[in-house]
């Protein structure tokens, strides 16, 4: 009998680290540009270990995410705070891109090869939540010895890459924190055109009609 295709395939790691030794990599090396949206005064090279993303490890291991594309990274972002089709400025506005390079070469286990499928891997690997099941791949892997993961962006439907990174918990200050920027017009007229979504100004309270005890 075949199973129930609304049941996801995903399956659990191997117990042992060693069964992954043959898990398809990627090498991520320092001259390739990578993206991450930081607030204002904060450090990109955050490596967490809350167990609020996708692939974070516990301490005293963290995870520090990246994109392959400054707009993937935004959607990234703005995804769980974004009302509808729209975003607010203000939103933004605390915000900048860093355009970011690894230190020295990763060695990435790669969950877009179709090799990887032969270990239980599907592409609900990016998209599945809660996040119990990519959070124990992680872990194996990194028992395993790799160096992070490189995955499909949940909430970019062109299929950029992710990145996510393993290293101790905490902030690497001594990294190259790389090209800063605010959020250009250019980048918001791409999020508009691309992908639909409008970046609007969250109106004053003097700015608000009172009618029938609502503001409008």
């Amino acid at each position: 009998m075949s199973r129930n295709r609304q049941t996801s395939t995903l399956r659990r790691p191997p117990d042992e680290p060693s069964a992954l030794k043959d898990f398809p990599t990627e090498s991520l090396r320092s001259d390739r540009p990578l993206y991450r949206v930081v607030k204002q005064g904060n450090g990109p090279w955050w490596f967490g270990s809350s167990l609020e993303g996708r692939f974070d490890l516990p301490e005293p291991d963290g995870t520090c995410y990246l994109a392959a594309d400054e707009l993937a990274a935004l959607l990234e972002l703005i995804a769980p705070d974004r009302e509808g089709g729209a975003v607010s400025s203000e939103f933004l506005k605390i915000r900048l891109i860093r355009e970011l390079r690894v230190p020295r070469t990763f060695f990435l286990s790669d969950f877009t090869a179709r090799r990887a499928s032969g270990f239980g891997i599907t592409a609900e690997i990016g998209t599945s939540t809660p996040y119990d099941l990519p959070q124990s791949w992680a872990a194996r892997l990194h028992q395993a010895g790799s160096n992070g993961v490189v995955y499909w962006l949940r909430h970019d439907p062109s299929r950029t890459e992710g990145f996510a990174l393993f290293d101790l918990h905490g902030e690497r200050a001594e990294w190259d924190g790389g090209r800063e920027r605010h959020i250009s017009a250019e980048l918001i007229e791409r999020l508009t055109e691309e992908c639909g979504i409008e970046v609007l100004d969250v109106p004053r309270a003097s700015e608000l009609k009172i009618i029938d005890g609502k503001a409008s």
